[in-house]
């Protein structure tokens, strides 16, 4: 086979050897960090470019007609994919991923493929209409003349392509702004060149002509030198430029991209919005845009600016940008968490107040009330005096005082139950933790029993060794529901048994009571029909089961016992392998219940049947 030697070669064959570099270097990526569309859409459009150019040098250098033909048809299966693998490329590249359906990314092919077929086959002379070699400048070039389909299915279809091509790119670069004009300008060199060229051509504008050296294969040198510069310079697969999302253009966090200089790149509009201040940033140290330095190792740093609005707190998250292991900018997210630390700054005011108002209301008021008490005390011995001289007076004002003492021991016993809800709300904020339910509950037991003589109280089994998540207030919750099957209780000795069964993952305590039954109200509460903050009945004790139920993650539920009463069950969840957790201090019968009151425990003589078996009412 003869060849023949041409500068115009040179161009076309750097196209080919840097068309093969590019796409070696998107399937090294691809094989490094995974699959992604723009990357294989670029591999495969410089794969495409380098068959084109390839294939072209061939022909050029060739003087056998027979190779400069074949080539002449290999060559056109590339240049024919070239265009709508541009288009995909800037699909994928500007983050249209949702345009990219398989119906479209097959459907643009159709054409190509057609015209291939058309070219191989040709029949009618609908691609080619007569080849001939001519003599250029001492060169044999092979020429063909083309027929309809060649114009309509390669030559129109590439201008379309190319043009749909740069109306994204341009449409993208000019919504993004000016920062990545070079990215784009690149981008429409690759596109313009080829098409420019095969302009000139048909225009027969010098040096471009039909029957001289087709130089449109050596404009894609310069597309493909576009594509390297903006591959290598301005890391094209590494930091989309154009691929600026949606999410990001409307995010409510500050966004800045900086090079490896520490210099902005990019920002959207909320950096502006939340420093406070005027854009543009591109351009300018990150330094003199952030209101502190933040380098690569900040991770969720807070800072306080002030603002036109007021102090404003921002959190700041940097991230190192990195290609190959090494480091090619950062990225730097604002985020406002003001109302997260005024939010913080409320709930610690808040549990200084509380603190405040329960040693207020425990310890104050209560020792108010108890010197009220003690003076109440003193003034008995007078009234002894005046039940000889005047028993009229004395049982007058022995009437008042035993209206002051009873009203005295209820803001005793109301100081308690304020506690409680106060420290139910503190505890709300808190995470469970392993907690042992039998000591907790036989203390409980016990102390309900001392506190109503008169009741008969006691569980029916033994309670089951093991441990739930909940925490020390697991002792009010008991208290409450205890005390609720008792004082609520008509019958003059109350019968109040608990049971507790448990299982792999659960313990279930169940209070049955031989009561009237829970009204329509509190029962909404507790099995959590009525929301916490839309009850508005008696029975603060109720409230507080409630809440530390919802804290501990457990359920609770009511069911009618037979013949009369409820049975109200807490269903806890059991702590991983039951291990006794450290730290868990016993509670002690004063925090939880009266001291007012003494006795023994009484015995239980029965359990509805239907006590383990019942069903919501």
């Amino acid at each position: 086979m003869a060849w023949q030697h041409t500068v115009y070669a040179y161009p076309i064959l750097f196209a080919t050897a840097l068309s093969f570099v590019l796409g070696a270097y998107a399937v090294a990526r691809i094989r490094r960090r995974g699959r992604s569309t723009t990357l294989l859409a670029f591999a495969a459009m410089t794969g495409a470019i380098a068959i084109w150019t390839g294939f072209s040098a061939l022909k050029l250098l060739s003087t056998d007609p027979t190779v400069q033909f074949q080539s002449y048809l290999l060559l056109h299966v590339g240049s024919a994919a070239v265009g709508p693998l541009l288009l995909l490329f800037a699909l994928a590249y500007t983050d249209r991923s949702h345009w990219l359906t398989p119906s479209l990314s097959v459907g643009v092919f159709v054409v190509p493929v057609a015209f291939v077929a058309l070219l191989i086959t040709n029949p009618h002379d609908v691609a080619i209409i007569d080849t001939r070699v001519v003599d250029a400048d001492g060169l044999v070039v092979w020429r063909a003349d083309r027929g309809p389909a060649h114009v309509a299915l390669s030559f129109v279809y590439a201008a379309l392509m190319a043009a749909l091509t740069l109306a994204v790119v341009l449409y993208e670069s000019v919504r993004t702004g000016r920062t990545y004009y070079p990215q784009a300008a690149l981008l429409t060199v690759a596109v313009v060149a080829p098409i420019g060229a095969s302009f000139l051509t048909v225009a027969g504008v010098p040096p471009f002509g039909r029957e001289g050296v087709n130089l449109v294969p050596a404009a894609a040198g310069l597309s493909v030198a576009a594509l390297g510069v903006a591959t290598f310079r301005y890391r094209l697969l590494d930091l989309p430029p154009l691929a600026y999302t949606t999410a990001m253009r409307n995010s409510p966090d500050g966004v800045l991209v900086l090079d490896s200089n520490g210099r902005v790149v990019h920002s959207n509009e909320s950096v502006g919005q939340l420093l406070g201040v005027s854009p543009p940033f591109t351009g300018r140290p990150a330094d003199a845009v952030l209101p502190e330095p933040c380098d690569e190792t900040a991770d969720g740093r807070t800072v306080e600016i002030a603002t036109s609005e007021g102090d404003r707190f921002l959190e700041l998250r940097s991230q190192p940008l990195r290609s190959q292991e090494t480091t090619v900018g950062r990225v730097i997210v604002l985020r406002d968490v003001t109302a997260q630390k005024r939010y913080e700054r409320s709930l610690e005011l808040r549990n200084e107040q509380g603190e405040l108002l329960n040693q207020l209301v425990r310890h104050d008021i209560r020792n108010e009330m108890g010197l009220v008490l003690g003076l109440l005390r003193r003034v008995e011995p007078e009234l002894e005096r005046l039940r000889e001289d005047t028993p009229e007076v004395h049982d007058r004002l022995a009437e008042h005082t035993d209206r002051i003492r009873s009203n005295c021991e209820h803001v005793v016993d109301l100081t308690e139950t304020v506690g409680e809800l106060l420290q139910t709300i503190d505890q709300r904020e808190r995470e469970p933790r392993p907690v042992e339910v039998a000591p907790v509950l036989e203390e409980q037991l016990e102390g309900v029993a001392a506190a109503f003589e008169d009741a008969r109280i006691e569980a029916e089994s033994e309670i089951p060794d093991a441990t739930v998540y909940a925490d020390e207030m697991l002792s009010s919750l008991f208290y409450n529901l205890l005390t609720n099957a008792v004082v609520h209780n008509d019958d003059p000795q109350p019968e109040v048994t608990v049971t507790a069964v448990e299982s792999d993952d659960w313990i279930d305590v169940s209070i049955a009571d031989d009561g009237p039954g829970l009204p329509e109200g509190p029962k909404d509460l507790l099995t959590g029909e009525t929301p916490l903050s839309e009850y508005e009945g008696a029975g603060y004790g109720l409230y507080i089961v409630r809440s530390l139920a919802e804290g501990y993650g457990a359920e609770l539920s009511v069911a009618h016992n037979r013949p009369t009463g409820s049975i109200v069950t807490i269903r806890l969840a059991r702590a991983v392998d039951d291990r006794e957790p450290e730290g868990v201090q016993a509670v002690a019968v004063a925090d939880a219940a009266p001291s007012d009151g003494a006795g023994t425990m009484m015995g239980s003589e029965r359990l509805s049947d239907e006590a383990n078996g019942w069903s919501n009412d």
